[in-house]
């Protein structure tokens, strides 16, 4: 499989080909300088993928939407709301910042404040933009980099959708949207729910009982623009889930729930007069219990509140891009409570050489309450103009990152009597080649190698109790590989995508990292006929060489790799209603994406959306 990718990395290309344009030259990504930028002009790996390209794939999950992009892995511990991980570049989520509409949804309550991405639903996601590896100067991100999500907008005066989906597992989904524009005004209010009995997560428990889940979502947006240049939003947001499993805290019962509730606002003011200026106030809270048998046995809280300045304006021969965030972030729970505050000030300068060269130059400096940190990052982007409609573009950057202790790292290690810890700093190079052919052909080549040091580990030997607390590691983890895939159109009918990753991840003792992927792929794509009436998407992924914690025994097991054939067919029955049938795990593939922990078989769902 290793020889099969390597072949495949010279023809590689991005997944997101002809979204934004017919020629493919146009896209514009947002996330990698917080400002509008050419995808002609991007020094850096940036993936995107948008609303019709999300519903071909069909997934009620977001976790499997990111899954088919270049770069990254996920696992999961026993289907829907289970507890899992993402990994880009073999970088865990909790060294990732991931940004749904503007407002920071980490987890103040988790020991190192990951995304819970389990609970984040795709149906009322609109676009999705990945920037990889340690190359969010601009937000003060760590080595994984940052996922940024947007949810729908109004496009017209008044629309309105109504989606429902039924399957195995007792699973059923409905997601129901409305929104739309009058005068200064525009508004736009989605729901969703998930509901699923599920399967038995954990292979030990032989009791056969299932662990289901339950996903209640709803988001709201109010807009009103004073005039050309000044504008007011207003966004709301509320989740709230249940999660059944195995194994309580301190017991073996199977009677477990997990139960998170996570709310967010974001205020906005927007200016574009003498350049542009974007302000915003944001704040999210989480509320989270397990249940044993109904009584509660560790409830927590946690709070982000964040206030962010982001200025950019024109000068000659280039743009500069500046901005402050001041960010205070909470967790409490019956034992112990603390409180972490930083402020973020940084800037970028993005310029280019006779219209032929494009660089970035940025810095961060970020304060926190341990200490101070210096980021910064710099790119280069050479595109070429081949002939028309083709356009090769080399490019190469580097940056650095860090990721702050968290509340709960700072406070475990002040209750076991131990120092807190400091920042984990990360650092990274990329090269990479492009190749464009109009919609025809995109191809894409990049090489990358990237360090941590001073990561943040939990350490047995320390502490006042004898269950050990948080120490710096004095070496240096890293991750390096290749990213490569391949995507086009043959005619008006046929899309097409080839993603690979090859990745050497290693930990501070040269050790393979647990759970990440050293080997991921996908091949998929959708055909369309009858006048595009009908559409058929379909993804397969193959993910290979893993190693685990033995569930059963001390010692670390390897994983067998696997293959997963997911499909979903549409039918346009009328200009407002649309039929669907989708499948997962075809082949009935049986796997493990955590050691000791089951994945579903095959399974079909069938649906309806109707469009107001």
């Amino acid at each position: 499989m290793k020889k099969t990718l390597v072949a495949a990395a010279v023809i590689a290309a991005s997944q997101s080909v002809s979204a934004d344009g017919a020629d493919g030259l146009e896209l514009v990504s947002v996330t990698a300088s917080r400002v509008e930028i050419p995808r002609e002009q991007l020094g850096v790996s940036v993936s995107v993928l948008t609303r019709p390209e999300i519903q071909r794939l069909g997934y009620t999950s977001l976790m499997d939407v990111l899954r088919t992009l270049p770069g990254v892995s996920i696992s999961n511990s026993g289907g829907a709301g289970k507890v899992s991980s993402l990994f880009i570049r073999g970088e865990s989520n909790y060294r990732t910042l991931v940004l749904l509409d503007g407002v920071n949804i980490a987890d103040p309550t988790s020991p190192q404040v990951s995304t819970q991405l389990q609970h984040l639903l795709a149906a009322d996601v609109e676009r999705i933009e990945v920037l990889r590896g340690p190359q969010g100067m601009m937000y003060g991100a760590g080595a994984g980099g940052v996922i940024n999500i947007v949810t729908r907008k109004a496009q017209s005066d008044l629309e309105g959708r109504l989606a429902l989906e039924a399957g195995r597992y007792g699973t059923t989904t409905g997601s129901a949207g409305v929104g739309g524009r009058r005068g200064a005004f525009d508004y736009a209010l989605n729901v969703s729910t998930l509901d699923t009995e599920g399967f038995n997560s954990r292979a030990m428990d032989l009791s056969g009982e299932r662990d289901g889940y339950r996903n209640r979502t709803a988001d709201a947006r109010l807009g009103y623009r004073f005039s050309d240049t000044l504008d007011l939003s207003l966004q709301l947001r509320h989740n709230d889930n249940e999660t059944d499993f195995d194994g309580c805290f301190f017991s073996p019962s199977s009677d477990c729930v997990d139960q998170f509730t996570q709310q967010s606002y974001r205020l906005g003011l927007g200016y574009s007069g003498a350049g542009k200026h974007q302000l915003d106030l944001a704040e999210q809270r989480i509320e989270r219990d397990n249940l044993d048998d109904g009584i509660s046995t560790f409830a927590v809280e946690g709070t982000i509140r964040e206030l962010n300045y982001v200025g950019n304006t024109a000068a000659a021969g280039g743009e500069l891009v500046w901005g402050a965030e001041y960010e205070q972030q909470e967790f409490a729970s019956a034992f112990s409570d603390q409180e972490i505050d930083s402020l973020g000030l940084f800037s970028e300068w993005r310029g280019d050489m006779a219209g032929k060269l494009f660089y970035t130059l940025g810095v961060r400096h970020e304060n926190l309450e341990t200490d101070d940190r210096v980021s910064w990052r710099s790119s280069l982007a050479y595109p070429v103009l081949l002939g028309p409609n083709q356009q090769l573009k080399l490019r190469a950057s580097y940056g650095t990152g860090y990721r702050a202790p968290s509340p709960f790292e700072v406070s475990y290690n002040l209750g076991e009597g131990v120092a807190p810890v400091g920042p984990e700093t990360s650092r990274g190079y990329e090269v990479g080649a492009e190749y464009r052919l109009g919609s025809a052909l995109e191809a894409e080549l990049v090489l990358f190698d990237q360090q941590i040091s001073d990561a943040i580990v939990f350490d047995f030997r320390l502490g006042s109790s004898g269950f050990g607390a948080y120490r710096q590691d004095p070496g240096e983890s890293r991750s390096r590989g290749i990213e490569l895939s391949l995507g086009g159109a043959f005619g008006e009918h046929l899309d097409w995508y080839f993603n690979g990753t090859l990745l050497d991840s290693e930990d501070a003792g040269g050790n393979q990292r647990l759970g990440v992927a050293q080997q991921v792929a996908n091949l998929g794509g959708s055909y369309r006929w009858l006048g595009d009436a009908v559409v058929m998407g379909v993804n397969w992924q193959y993910v290979g060489d893993r190693k685990n914690l033995n569930p059963r025994a001390f010692g670390i097991v390897g994983l067998d790799p696997y293959n997963k054939l997911d499909l979903k067919l549409s039918y346009q029955l009328s200009s407002r209603v649309a039929l669907s049938l989708r499948g997962e795990n075809l082949l009935n593939e049986d796997y493990r994406e955590v050691a000791g922990f089951n994945t579903a078989g095959a399974a079909v769902y069938g649906g309806v959306q109707l469009r107001l």
